[in-house]
């Protein structure tokens, strides 16, 4: 899919004939998806340009949402839709990704000016909020395989943003927003300023960003939240009845914990603790589901808890100078700074039935002891959310700091970056050498973050035997005496606002911290130029050169966390690197010019490459193009490429992370760790690519071009990590494998589950890409007309030898998650003199909850289709003022339900059964602003 290919023109948005006609005026340039810088030259790899004119119309608040709104991007996360929301383990929070083709951040490779930018984590992808934005000229989205242009990553696509070296004056602009309901406010300014010097032989250029969000929105702040379902047992389903398996239903809950805690086993399941005075109450199960429940009593920490955006800040700074040494070399250096802060909520640490409570403990009611002694039992099992000192109806991440239970990560993200270049020509050829250094610093503090042995001693309270008051039982000399329990302050779980402050100090830590560093260093030459022989049709373009790349990095965590102490957040330390050279040869040949077809070329392009780890890989392309007549010109490529594991997936030593699970055997909920770790011995994914496309710019209709891409994308030993639900239900289910993953405590009970990956998986992706583009004149103004539109053939990925289909399936138990088939933007801008009026329609298309199901298993697999309008304006005061407004969601549509089951684990606890990485969660929106150029 093509929007503009010479970029030169991306502002304009001519269509392609126009390009044709005007492409000899144009100096060389070079398109995203070839290295090749020759005039006119027009490649097979097909690139969607989103120009400055689009991105100065949406006046999105990062250039992620513009990216994001293309159909060929996948689910992609950032701070703005939740996609990381609940997840602080990796050091994620408030990154800013794009996943082309929905094959993963890690299989998309962005460059900042047609160079590569240091990771934002060790486990990849790039946070595009970290990278300096107000000279951005223009975003070339190459969706095809282009690793042997540019190396390893690139499987999925390349997204690179490309600056304006020649930028010269002063521009700036503010601009605020907020959502129907108040809140989701962000401001964001910007400065840029550029001149020359010494008779144009130097420029200078500063640039600076600045954008602040500071709202944390709750689904509990969104009317639609009271609507949204879950998947629970039908109790009329049989086997052999016409029953579904699973209904929806609302008002779903847990049926193993309640704020006040529920005894959930031995004769007095099903007492409950209500209230400041912890009143035993009879608990309604309703119907029961595993870990859920439904119409009776039980309680749910979503939407209260369910966080839809991330609070979060970005600064960036950029610098670049240059200076012409001589008529034929030009210096440059440039500098940038990205700093990001965000805070984020994560796993409640909830206990599911798990807590074993003596009788003699000291804060549980005297009826209850009474009841024990009469059942001739010494012990209960409580269940609780442990957030019973938490006013649910006001969330807040600061009240979630201060309580039991639910852990607040700060995540501050530094980004500093480097490059050293020398530019030349040597006749018609020009050569360019860059040395460029990035380093990234993350430092992530994690806040009320339970200690799981403070908390089981603090929870085990009872009455001194000399005193009389209340203490830790393991503070008490005798045999239950734990010299680890100095300090102890015992916690009272049962009831609402019972918990003591003193109480959740001693059992949350102030201090679980991770550090991580990440260093690169690339060297870089090459040289592009025409040789002297060819055919009839031209003479041979060429473009060569060699790299050198190293990659480094550690984390330190404080020693709660490598020994596992904490409910969630158990970071262990790392260090890890390698490195890579390769070398790429690529060539463009014109065949035929003006003979049975206008025009005919061969493109190839081939890459060695050595790593460290893993040895040496080769990569490659192979791609025509020919313009058949005026109106028509076809394109094809057939592309090897890689993607190299990351120094996670190689060098990780383990992240532990408490997890809770349906027990295999009991169906009940089971507390246990999960060690994810690295495995040296991965071997870079290999992906073969097709794509094939037709280019329409007919000569009776001008300015109006079409085109339609089909792609295909295959990829073997693919990188993957099963997660812990599947690990226990393909060991159930008699795969042996996945047994040797889990391990058991003394009692049979299990304990651990170690997840590490493996070369074991294959990817397909096919599918049709898109697109028109009309203008035309109007009266006394231009109409433009755009439609971008992307349809899934297939989307599959093999595990262990079996294929799942997950195009068009996004329900929470679908094992691995897609993105509706069909996906489009329309829209239609009119400009007469100073004032711009757009309106958009983008379109989300039905899908299923998950493609398997029948409607045996489920009673509603549907999820239906969904369109919002969107409308902009701007109007040019003067030459140098412009002041803008943009409204999402004209029409307040309300995201469909995704349900997930008890099956899918405890996610639906705590995340909302919504996604916010493909509909819109927050409702309609409102920006404006003022841009000023001198």
């Amino acid at each position: 899919m093509v929007l503009f290919e010479g970029t030169a023109f991306a502002q304009e948005a001519p269509g392609v004939a126009d390009e044709a006609a005007d492409s000899a005026s144009q100096p060389d340039i070079v398109v995203t998806g070839s290295r090749i810088t020759t005039s006119g030259y027009t490649q097979p790899t097909p690139v969607t340009v989103v120009g400055e004119e689009v991105l100065q119309r949406d006046a999105k608040v990062s250039i992620g949402d513009s990216i994001r709104e293309l159909p060929a991007v996948g689910v992609s996360a950032s701070p703005r839709n939740g996609g990381n929301a609940g997840n602080i383990v990796g050091g994620i929070t408030g990154i800013d990704t794009v996943n082309l083709r929905q094959l993963g951040i890690n299989r998309t490779l962005v460059l900042f000016d047609g160079q590569r930018v240091l990771a934002s984590n060790i486990t990849g992808g790039v946070d595009l909020g970290t990278i300096p934005t107000a000279l951005v000229s223009r975003v070339d989205v190459v969706t095809g395989g282009a690793s042997a242009a540019w190396g390893s990553d690139a499987v999925a696509g390349v997204v690179n943003l490309v600056l304006n070296r020649q930028f010269d004056g002063i521009r700036a602009s503010i601009e605020g927003g907020e959502s129907y309901k108040f809140d989701n406010k962000s401001l964001r300014l910007s400065f840029a300023a550029g001149t020359s010097f010494a008779d144009d032989r130097g420029r200078v250029i500063v640039a600076a960003n600045h954008l602040t969000s500071p709202d944390t929105v709750f689904a509990s702040q969104r009317s639609y939240s009271k609507r949204l379902t879950l998947l629970v047992n039908n109790p009329n389903y049989t086997p052999t009845n016409s029953e579904p398996r699973l209904i929806r239903a609302t008002n779903v809950g847990l049926s193993q914990a309640t704020q006040g805690g529920l005894i959930t086993g031995g004769p007095l399941r099903g007492i409950q603790f209500v209230g400041p005075n912890a009143t035993p109450t009879l608990f309604d199960f309703g119907n029961v589901s595993n870990t859920f429940s439904n119409g009776g009593d039980a309680e749910s920490l979503w939407p209260a808890t369910g966080l839809l955006t991330v609070e979060y800040k970005t600064t960036s700074l950029f610098g670049y100078a240059s200076y012409e040494l001589s008529d034929a070399i030009r210096a440059s250096v440039q500098l940038n700074y990205g700093r990001t802060w965000s805070r984020n909520a994560s796993v409640p640490a909830l206990r599911l039935g798990s807590i074993n409570i003596r009788n003699d403990n000291a804060y549980l009611p005297q009826s209850i002891k009474d009841l024990m002694a009469e059942e001739g039992v010494t012990t209960i099992p409580v269940g609780t959310t442990n957030v019973n000192n938490l006013d649910l109806s006001r969330p807040s991440l600061d009240a979630f700091e201060k309580a039991l239970g639910i852990p607040v990560a700060t995540t501050k993200r530094e980004l500093k970056r480097a490059v050293l270049s020398l530019d030349g020509s040597l006749g018609d050829w020009t050569w360019n050498a860059y040395y460029q250094r990035g380093e990234l610093d993350v430092d992530q503090r994690t806040r009320s973050n339970v200690i799981t042995a403070n908390y089981a001693f603090a929870v085990d309270a009872i009455r001194h035997p000399v005193t009389g008051e209340i203490v830790c039982r393991a503070t008490v000399p005798g045999s239950s005496f734990n010299a680890a329990a100095a300090g102890c302050v015992p916690l009272n779980i049962f009831g609402v606002g019972n918990a003591s402050q003193a109480a959740i100090n001693y059992v949350n830590t102030r201090n679980n911290f991770q550090r991580i560093a990440l260093v690169e260093d690339v060297v870089a030459v090459s040289a592009q130029g025409t040789l002297p022989v060819g055919f009839a049709a031209g003479n041979i373009a060429v473009a060569l050169g060699g790299e050198y790349r190293s990659e480094k990095g550690n984390i330190v965590a404080d020693p709660g966390a490598a020994a596992r102490a904490y409910s969630v957040a158990n970071f262990s330390p790392f260090s890890g690197k390698y490195s890579v050279k390769e070398g790429f040869l690529e060539v463009d040949i014109p065949i035929l010019k003006d003979n049975l077809v206008e025009s005919f070329s061969l493109n190839g392009a081939g890459r060695v490459t050595d790593y460290s780890t893993s040895g040496t890989v080769y990569t490659w392309k192979v791609g025509l193009t020919s313009q058949l007549n005026s109106s028509i010109r076809v394109r094809g490529t057939v592309s090897r490429d890689i993607r190299a594991p990351n120094l996670a997936e190689l060098f990780n030593s383990g992240v532990a992370t408490r997890f809770v699970v349906p027990d295999p055997v009991t169906g009940e909920g089971v507390s246990i760790i999960t060690l994810a770790g690295g495995n040296a011995a991965l071997k870079p994914e290999k992906a073969k690519t097709y794509s094939l496309g037709v280019v329409l710019t007919p000569s009776f209709i001008p300015r109006l071009s079409a085109s339609l891409d089909y792609y295909s994308i295959k990829i073997d030993d693919a990188i993957y990590s099963v997660g812990a639900p599947q690990v226990l239900s393909r060991c159930i289910a008699g795969e042996t494998a996945y047994c040797s993953q889990i391990e058991y405590d003394g009692d049979g009970k299990i304990q651990q589950i170690r997840l590490f990956p493996l070369n074991v998986n294959s990817d397909k992706t096919s599918g049709i890409d898109a697109q028109i583009d009309y203008s035309t004149s109007l009266g006394s103004g231009k109409i433009s007309a755009r439609l971008l539109g992307n349809y899934i053939l297939t989307q599959e990925q093999v595990i262990l030898g079996r294929t799942v289909n997950y195009a068009g399936s996004i329900g929470g138990d679908a094992e691995v998650s897609g993105i509706p088939k069909l996906r489009g933007t329309a829209s239609l801008t009119y400009d007469q003199g100073p004032l711009s009026l757009t309106g958009q329609l983008r379109f989300v298309g039905k899908a299923k909850l998950k493609n398997e199901w029948t409607a045996k298993d489920v009673d509603n697999n549907r999820v239906p289709s969904v369109t919002y309008v969107d409308i902009r304006s701007s109007y040019e005061i003067s030459d140098n003022i412009n002041i803008f407004a943009a409204i999402d969601n004209v029409t307040n549509v309300a995201p469909p339900a995704l349900p997930m089951s008890s099956a899918a684990g405890q996610t639906p606890l705590f995340v909302a059964p919504i996604s916010g990485t493909i509909y819109d969660t927050i409702g309609r929106s409102y920006r404006a602003g003022v841009r000023f150029n001198f």
